[in-house]
């Protein structure tokens, strides 16, 4: 892809970036005394449009949507090149499949579940799943609904479902990264993938899963070898920071650890996740050619998203705002 192509388009972004909610604002909104105080202050931002588009102001996820849909609708018109909204649209498909295929071997009604974002018309994909068309289906995700219907009619576990395509999911994503040859985009995903494997182990060995399990799951094409982890899997997280200090994301990882070690919650090493992810893309603020600014910026809003919708629920179950504090994710601004 040429870097020049994208010069009106990051022109563009920095206006946009400047309406993203900073730090003032997100006091405001923790500090809140309800919900009906935070969507006060929400009016006074591009999230007013959302609001008012949306009658019942207590459903919170509405909004939040609609807002996600705006902000990638916006950025498909700006980009040159679709493959780099793409990358994080991908997730949305696969979230989707995940969402068809429970319904389907479960005989259940979670269509409120649905993202109406992805790289496919979702509801086209569904129909054809449905008919058996599975011609009509793209390849990439024909193969895995073909992997989940065969390992579910074996194992009957719906755990698996998520399991199997997670795996295809960053498999696809790691490969789109790889295409674009953008060294912040695949440094992105390749850091996701060594967060979300040592999180993996995290949350089986609380469920105390042997260790084939745990490497059935591992993902490749991180930068940290999936055995590494599987090795160290049985011994403390303390020897998990000795031993991964010279990764890209050692610094984060040993915060993340730290962190859940002295809480014992998984949501502490999210966090921690999130926050070198944010800052990571941070890099794209001194590019003036090229389609980095693109993606940070989509990055930068579902990051806002989450911490929105953080505020939101927390306001609805009365949480005090020093612990609202605690849960929140840095932002781009």
């Amino acid at each position: 892809m040429d870097r020049m192509d994208f010069t009106q388009s990051v022109t563009r972004i920095r206006v946009m970036e400047k309406k993203l909610l900073d730090s003032v604002t997100i006091d405001k909104l923790v500090d809140a005394k309800d919900l009906d105080d935070v969507l006060r202050i929400l009016q006074d931002t591009e999230y007013a449009d959302a609001i008012s588009k949306i009658s019942d102001k207590k459903d919170t996820e509405k909004i939040l949507s609609y807002e996600l849909n705006k902000s990638f609708k916006e950025m498909q018109e700006l980009s040159p090149d679709e493959s780099i909204i793409d990358l994080l649209k991908l997730k949305y498909d696969y979230h989707n499949l995940k969402v068809m295929l429970k319904e389907y071997f479960m005989n259940s009604d979670l269509s409120k579940m649905y993202i109406p974002i992805g790289t496919v018309d979702f509801e086209k994909l569904k129909a054809f799943f449905l008919s058996s068309d599975y011609k009509n289906i793209p390849e990439k995700f024909r193969e895995a609904i073909n992997t989940v219907v065969k390992d579910y009619e074996e194992k009957k576990d719906p755990q698996r479902i998520d399991i199997i395509l997670d795996k295809f999911y960053f498999e696809d994503l790691y490969d789109l990264a790889i295409k674009t040859e953008i060294e912040m985009i695949v440094n992105y995903v390749k850091d996701n993938i060594d967060f979300i494997n040592i999180l993996t182990a995290l949350r089986l060995k609380k469920l105390d899963k042997d260790i084939q399990f745990l490497r059935d799951i591992l993902i490749e094409n991180g930068n940290i070898d999936p055995e590494e982890i599987a090795i160290i899997y049985l011994e403390s997280p303390d020897n998990m920071v000795m031993k991964f200090k010279n990764s890209r994301i050692s610094k984060w990882l040993k915060n993340g650890l730290e962190t859940y070690n002295s809480s014992g919650r998984i949501s502490a090493f999210e966090k921690s996740m999130d926050n070198h992810l944010i800052n990571l893309i941070k890099e794209s603020k001194t590019v003036v050619f090229g389609p980095e600014p693109i993606f940070a910026y989509l990055v930068a809003k579902e990051m806002e998203i989450k911490v929105l919708r953080i505020i939101m629920v927390s306001k609805l179950n009365n949480i005090s705002p020093q612990a609202i504090r605690e849960r929140l994710r840095e932002l781009y601004v």
